[in-house]
């Protein structure tokens, strides 16, 4: 009978790894399968056999796991590689996206353009009047938005008549003035925020759309200024609500991802390609901006730090400013919705008046506002412009464009309710 040493591997193996008396003991386990088995060989033969084997098992195994780990690894590099392949892929489409969206509506701004070519404008005004400049300062529009309280209503249609109305007393006071010169500034919020479950539900539509409507209703303001015989220089500052993302940046670079930088940078654009003469523009994505009108120099910002809610507060502002070598003389901000003018500042109220926010959140009663400035002579002279009341004003034109993006307005929110009385 030939003696099988195979048919006794496992539990040699089993012994070597965990018997607790002889595991490790090679010599050991040899000894004890030969007296268990009664097996009629040298203590010297069972040892090597023994021994064999179980290094041969053992550097199989060590294969194995070399395998494995190599598998794993090479695996681990494809995934990687799939990973970032995938990663490119996506970034590739996008930027092809972004790029192929930048080129469509670069298309549009130039046949916005081409179409302005055609209107007829009036000649710039040259009196050869020099000295003042008239200011206009558009803050807080909140596109978008939709009020519907007994006291206040708002949405792109009455927005229309309030900016209508605004820019009408302010061209008619200018040219009283006989002024030449329209410094257009623009504060911030131009667009509403849907951050707050409130704002997404009061919303006309959605940002993208809102941000043509905006570009298409202040487009409008911006050429019966010009149309008046203004020379118009443009500047805007980034508002807080407009943002894009929902986290609030404080630098240029950060904040500049806004609608109101997407509103005004399209309403340049299309305007370059129109070739009108006489509208010119400076910066549009700034958090603040220093601007030099009629030889002073004036602090514009949506003011989030409120600096122009106390004169102690605006004092700072400009001792800010002093301590880097800037002289100001005087500030203008929105933000509160509330209007607010001192000596060295003013703040605007905004386009839309009093909303549940303010009134409820805030405590705040308020009513539609915009100012406007008349400089000349070093003088600043702030005027508030009531804007609630519009109900027989004829506003911009905006009705086919709504039509067309679906917005909605202040009687869709309104349910017709029939009221029973009784008179005695």
């Amino acid at each position: 009978m030939i003696f099988n040493y195979d048919d006794y591997f496992d539990e040699a193996l089993y012994l070597y790894e965990n018997d607790e008396n002889i595991s490790g003991d090679k010599s050991a386990v040899s000894r004890f399968l030969k007296h268990k088995y009664n097996i009629k060989k040298s203590d010297g033969a069972i040892r090597k056999a023994i021994s064999e084997r179980l290094n041969s098992y053992y550097a199989d195994k060590e294969i194995v796991e070399q395998n494995v780990k190599l598998s794993k690894e090479k695996q681990k590099a494809q995934d990687k590689n799939r990973i970032a392949n995938k990663s490119f892929r996506e970034h590739a489409r996008l930027e092809n996206a972004l790029g192929d969206f930048a080129k469509a509506q670069l298309e549009v701004y130039k046949e916005h353009g081409k179409a302005l070519k055609n209107i007829n404008l009036t000649t710039l005004k040259k009196n050869n009047n020099t000295s003042g400049v008239g200011v206009m300062q558009i803050t807080d529009l909140h596109g978008n938005e939709l009020v519907n309280l007994p006291h206040n209503k708002y949405d792109f249609n009455i927005m229309a008549k309030r900016l209508k109305l605004y820019v009408s007393q302010c061209i008619e006071d200018f040219k009283s003035k006989n002024y030449e010169k329209v410094a257009m500034l623009f504060t911030g919020d131009l667009l509403n925020s849907d951050r707050r479950l409130d704002e997404l539900l009061n919303a006309s539509t959605n940002r993208a759309k809102a941000t043509s409507l905006m570009r298409y209703i202040l487009l409008q303001a911006i050429l019966e200024v010009r149309n008046s015989g203004f020379e118009i220089t443009i500047i805007s500052v980034l508002g807080n609500e407009s943002r894009v993302g929902k986290e609030m940046p404080f630098s240029n670079e950060g904040l500049s991802d806004n609608y109101d930088f997407m509103i005004m940078d399209g309403i340049k654009q299309i305007l370059s390609f129109s070739d009108i003469k006489g509208i010119s523009f400076g910066s549009l994505d700034k958090v603040e901006e220093v601007v030099e009108i009629d030889g002073k120099n004036w602090l514009i910002s949506h003011d989030v730090s409120r600096m122009t809610s106390q004169q102690q507060k605006a004092q700072s502002g400009i001792g800010r400013y002093s301590l880097n070598g800037v002289k100001i003389s005087f500030m203008i901000g929105g933000h509160i919705h509330a209007t607010n003018v001192t000596d060295i500042s003013a703040r605007s109220a905004s386009m839309v008046g009093a909303n549940s926010f303010s009134e409820n959140a805030l405590n705040l009663a308020g009513k539609a506002a915009q100012n406007y400035y008349l400089c000349k002579n070093g003088r600043i002279n702030t005027v508030v412009v009531d804007l609630q009341d519009v109900n027989n004003i004829d506003g911009y034109e905006i009705i086919s464009q709504l039509e067309a993006y679906n917005a909605k307005s202040v009687s869709k929110l309104t349910t017709p309710i029939t009221v029973f009385k009784v008179v005695i």
